[in-house]
């Protein structure tokens, strides 16, 4: 049997389990030690005004900054890490972005957003029902 020491920030846990559910002979051991963790190299999205709704998905997802243009969104599979899905145009603050989630299965997916004058992009995870 392997054994895996993952050290993970929080927002990554549940995708962690998402993707090893089901894979026989492995076994994950998850370290939560705040002094262990590296330190991010994201912002927090409520700095940004980023919002993303609703979560859990179904069909639907709008995306939206209170306080900077989008410039770049990306929406990866959490199983797999393959990107699913790019919006490279421009949005401006306060306007949303509309992606139609039903074509995908359900399960977690990261949603990395790069706005205009932010150095570093945001990442945030939504479940797809």
């Amino acid at each position: 049997m392997k054994a895996w020491k993952i050290i993970l920030s929080s927002t990554l846990v549940a995708a962690l389990f998402f993707s090893l559910r089901g894979q026989p002979g492995h076994q994950v051991t998850i370290f939560a030690d705040a002094d262990s963790i590296p330190p991010r190299t994201e912002i927090d999205a409520s700095k940004t005004g980023l919002k993303l709704y609703p979560n859990p998905v179904e069909s639907e997802l709008k995306v939206e900054s209170e306080k900077y243009d989008i410039d770049r969104l990306a929406i990866y599979s959490s199983a797999s890490g393959e990107l699913v899905f790019l919006c490279s145009i421009p949005v401006p603050q306060r306007a949303s972005i509309i992606i139609n989630m039903s074509v995908y299965p359900s399960g977690y997916y990261v949603v990395r957003t790069w706005f205009k004058d932010v150095k570093k992009p945001v990442s945030c995870s939504v479940y797809k029902t």
